[in-house]
């Protein structure tokens, strides 16, 4: 059953049934319900990785049909061919850069996608390559800058830099050299958008996203290209909204972290900026939620505004909305830890625990086996279960309203009123206004008070940093050492837009208590920008077993044309330690 929130009352989930050994290992993409034979009776179909096409009516598993290659993506849609009897849908199955359409679960059609253009520098270096005028080293370095330079090489130059060693090169070249040089693509999702009308059994066509970085729209009628975009990236994800013939919008979520929409064949310029890459998306209702990677529920509006946000306690694996009941808000999130969550917005509703851990990673929710409301999961160890939404769960009741937290209502432990605190209550209800007046032109004094020293200590040289009043120098001083051998370094720059030269620096100092051996310095030109650096050393004087220093020291800038300094400021010197000798 169910947990969380939702049980309060009674189970959101219900048992149904579990087969521990289905060994089904897919993605949520490959996951269906479809109604192949007409008779009203979803049927569960399943694209396994292990290149097979499987059908489940009930708790049978009725057949399975052997794929090509491995599937990347399945969808239904029905065509616009009209029949008698019952609308039976198509199923297209993604392998590669083929579309294998079953009509009844039989072959019917296979659609390959269109060759992409050959690179002409690509296309150049495979002609040097065949006619063996270039070497097969100086190739490949050329086809590896190809590549890393972003240009969409073939699969013959990805399995030619793929293979290490020249006498493998050279046997994998003469493979490929009676073969033409063909850019194909791969298919990496795709979803169905219905043509006119908003119907379950309406014509519908396939939309389809590549490696290409393209979104191609396809008719069912002799699968010709209805509409086609390209894209920054390439899509990973597709949610699809609308009608093809009156207003829809593809919400593309793409590899560089960044949802693209395309409008009506055309995508848009703005786009949705994501901290980390999206790893699911569905829509519920008219919000479109997206996961990523740093454990975090996104909600947007279709037009890209974000409405809210959620973390999450562990890792997101797959996401599914609920269909029917007028539950459309509703969607589901399965994580790392074993859960799978509903949610309403960002209100978690309940929380189902998997026995054992066992992380599902794809699910579908919807009519099967005469229940309309039913959650399929396919885990991680290749289980398959099958849970029922209960039919007495009141999903409104369950989430969690908002307000103020119970917490509100318990009432303060207050002190009792003494005569004092009525008095200065009194007293502040009298003069309220008068008081606060006051207090504002205080704490305004002091803020004046507090700007006036500030600027006064930078201006008379009173801290280790400071700043010329009348000419563009900033002077700061450190001390480095623990004595009784110090040194200052000073740092002097122009922050000026125009040089200055023949400026000295005097150390003056307390004789009886330091020794300078070069108290004054003479610096030459000071360019605008850059920090220039000057050490002075220093010694304090001691007694035998005795500390020295202590004593500040005050660090002047002068200048040829005046008679008063440019700049100073006032280093406080430390302790001296004793000395070791």
């Amino acid at each position: 059953g169910g947990s969380g929130i939702g049980n309060r009352r009674m189970a959101v989930w219900l048992d149904a049934w579990f087969d521990p050994v289905a060994s089904i290992h897919t993605v949520g993409s490959c996951i269906r319900l479809v109604d192949v034979t007409g008779d009203g009776d979803p049927k569960l179909l399943v694209a396994d990785q292990n290149r097979k096409l499987r059908l489940y009516k009930g708790l049978n598993l009725v057949s399975e049909h052997a794929l090509l290659d491995t599937p990347s993506a399945i969808s239904a849609f029905y065509d616009d061919a009209k029949s008698q009897g019952p609308r039976v849908p198509s199923l297209a199955v993604a392998c590669g850069q083929f579309i294998f359409v079953y009509k009844r679960l039989r072959p019917h059609y296979k659609f390959t996608l269109p060759m992409q253009q050959v690179d002409p520098t690509e296309a150049e270096v495979w002609e040097g390559l065949r006619a063996g005028s270039m070497a097969v080293s100086d190739g490949c370095e050329k086809l590896t800058s190809l590549r890393d330079s972003g240009t969409h090489v073939t699969y013959a130059t990805i399995d030619l830099l793929a293979v290490e060693g020249a006498e493998q090169q050279q046997e994998l070249l003469e493979e490929l050299k009676g073969k033409p040089l063909v850019h194909s693509t791969t298919i990496t999702c795709m979803e169905s958008i219905n043509r006119r009308e908003d119907a379950p059994q309406a014509a519908s066509c396939l939309v389809v996203g590549t490696e290409a970085r393209q979104v191609l729209i396809l008719d069912p009628q002799g699968f010709s290209i209805v509409a086609k975009a390209l894209l920054p990236s390439v899509p990973a994800f597709l949610v699809v909204t609308g009608l093809l013939e009156v207003e829809y919008r593809v919400l593309c979520g793409c590899r560089d972290g960044r949802i693209y929409t395309i409008k009506n064949g055309q995508p848009l310029g703005t786009s949705i900026e994501l901290e980390t890459p999206p790893c699911a998306m569905c829509l519920a209702g008219k919000t479109l939620v997206v996961g990523t990677l740093d454990n975090t529920l996104h909600g947007f509006q279709i037009k890209g505004k974000r409405a809210w946000a959620q973390s999450l306690p562990s890792p997101l694996q797959a996401l599914a909305n609920l269909d029917g009941r007028d539950n459309s808000i509703l969607f589901l999130a399965s994580l790392a830890n074993g859960e799978v969550r509903l949610y309403r917005e960002k209100q978690l509703v309940s929380t189902l625990q998997v026995p054992g851990g066992d992380m599902a990673v794809a699910m579908r929710f919807g009519k099967y086996a005469r229940e309309e409301g039913t959650l399929l999961l396919v885990h991680k160890s290749g289980s398959l279960g099958v849970k029922m939404l209960s039919r007495k769960s009141n999903l409104e009741s369950a989430t969690e309203k908002a307000g103020p937290p119970p917490e509100q209502d318990v009432p303060l432990n207050v002190p009792k009123k003494t005569k004092l605190y009525v008095e200065q209550t009194q007293r502040e209800r009298e003069h309220g206004c008068d008081m606060h007046r006051i207090f504002q032109k205080d704490l305004c004094k002091l803020r004046l008070q507090t700007a006036r020293a500030y600027v006064k200590v930078l201006t008379d040289g009173q801290g280790p940093v400071s700043y010329s009043h009348n000419s563009s120098l900033k002077l700061n001083a450190q001390v480095v050492g623990l004595g009784p051998n110090f040194k200052l370094v000073l740092s002097l720059q122009n922050t000026g837009s125009k040089p200055v030269s023949g400026c000295t620096v005097l150390v003056a100092y307390d004789q009886d208590t330091y020794t300078v051996p070069q108290p004054i310095l003479q610096i030459g030109t000071l360019v605008p920008g850059p920090d220039y650096s000057f050490d002075v050393p220093l010694v304090a004087i001691q007694d035998e077993g005795q500390t020295g220093g202590g004593k500040p020291v005050q660090l002047c800038v002068c200048g040829p044309w005046s008679s008063v300094p440019m700049i100073s400021a006032v280093v406080h010197m430390p302790i001296s330690e004793p000395s070791l000798d």
